[in-house]
């Protein structure tokens, strides 16, 4: 499974109101919203409800709240979730086989010091192997990113460890796990100063480093939106700001080096100068997706994947799918077929509907007033994951406020 967004979703950041009131029972996760039923011809998928709010947690009481899902290609869930569980409010979780296990959960110790609070960025890869942002009590080691397969989580780095690139870890950002079990993050020493790390079989690696000279011109300054996206064959695709000129690039490592796709100095095929780039996605064949924001052009904004000669917008701001006006777009992520899943930002900064982009075109595959498994109008959705087998999984709200992690498989 390979995935990008345009901003990654931690679990605090998809439910803001964590931090100001962790105690309180959980609210809707939506406003009141007006739905009506849409009518339309039998959808080509099925889509069946895994889990729902309500439901009893496996360290007791009920579940209240779902991080975003991790999907690999087997169909395994790996999310964090909330519960009124007194004694693990937080706990990760994978469901492999039908059968839902406990990672680890709030107030279990960590390897690193402390005991675990929260658990963000959540990927899965084919192996069952989990990766994730772990937040812990430690007073120096707050912050790490951590393994886990069987037993107790296993840290790969953690604030305040000495960094390989030289410095100490502070923070760190956008964790992810190709099939081979490497993983790769960005992490922070603190100054200003970053880098892309890789780490396996316990070894752990800088790649990239802010500073280092960049092939455009300049050094690169610093790593954003998704970066980095690694696929199986060991390849790195990154979004980063270089110097001095504050230029912005799309870049693929190429035997350990990188090599620039587009940059802000580029044309877009829509007509303008390329303004950013976000929602990087990245395939196993070499393949690179990505947000791309042009100025000077009537078209502000449009979703490409790279071809052979030539970038190829797959989705424009302005076309219209389904009668629904495509605006921006705030998440998608790619599979080895080129299939990309992908929502919109606005107007209405609640994803109300999700849609699937080919080079053959655009199609919904699921809306707001849409029917779910429950009987409930779907009202929103969050960031949807997406496998090679072209199944889906996200967590929605329904009319009854209720929430619940959906899995979406073709007919």
């Amino acid at each position: 499974m390979v995935k990008g967004r345009m901003t990654r979703r931690s679990f605090l950041l998809a439910f803001p109101w964590l931090l100001a009131a962790p105690s309180r029972a959980m609210p809707a996760m939506l406003g009141p919203v007006l739905v009506e039923s849409s009518i339309q011809s039998p959808s080509p998928y099925v889509i069946r409800t895994v889990l729902l709010t309500g439901q009893p947690a496996p360290q007791g009481g009920t579940f209240t709240q779902f991080s975003d899902p991790a999907l690999n290609n087997h169909g395994d869930l790996a999310f964090a979730a909330l519960s009124t569980s007194r004694t693990a409010h937080y706990a990760l979780y994978l469901r492999a086989g039908g059968h839902l296990n406990t990672l680890a959960a709030s107030g279990q110790r960590a390897a690193s010091g402390g005991a675990f609070k929260v658990f963000n960025d959540v990927v899965l890869n084919d192996r069952g192997t989990v990766v994730f942002l772990g937040l812990t009590d430690d007073r120096i080691a707050q912050q790490g990113i951590f393994l886990a397969r069987a037993g107790a989580p296993v840290p790969i780095a953690v604030a305040g460890q000495q960094a390989t690139s030289g410095g100490v870890f502070t923070d760190f950002a956008n964790p992810t796990i190709n099939t081979g079990g490497t993983v790769a993050f960005v992490g922070r020493m603190g100054g200003g100063r970053e880098a892309i790390f890789t780490s396996s079989e316990g070894s752990t690696s800088p790649i990239l480093v802010s500073g280092q000279p960049a092939p455009t011109g300049g050094a690169f300054q610093f790593f954003l939106d998704g970066s980095p996206s690694l696929n199986d064959r060991g390849q790195i695709a990154f979004v980063a700001a270089t110097t001095d000129r504050g230029t912005f690039g799309v870049y693929v490592t190429v035997g350990g080096k990188p090599v620039p796709v587009v940059t802000t100095d580029d044309e877009a095929p829509v007509g303008g100068l390329f303004t950013e780039f976000g929602s990087l996605m990245f395939t196993n064949a070499g393949t690179v997706g990505f947000v791309g924001r042009t100025a000077h052009s009537t078209i502000r904004e449009a979703l490409y994947v790279t071809g052979r000669a030539t970038l190829v917008p797959l989705a424009r701001q302005g076309e219209s799918v389904s009668g629904q006006i495509l605006t921006t777009f705030s998440s998608s992520a790619i599979n080895q077929s080129e299939t990309v899943v992908f929502q919109l930002g606005t107007p209405d900064p609640i994803p109300r509907a999700i849609f699937l982009a080919r080079r053959t075109g655009i199609s919904v595959v699921v809306r707001a007033g849409d029917r779910s498994p429950t009987g409930q109008l779907f009202t929103a959705f969050s960031t949807p994951a997406l496998n090679d087998r072209g199944e889906m999984a996200f967590v929605a709200e329904t009319e009854d406020f209720r929430h619940g992690i959906y899995l979406v498989t073709p007919r």
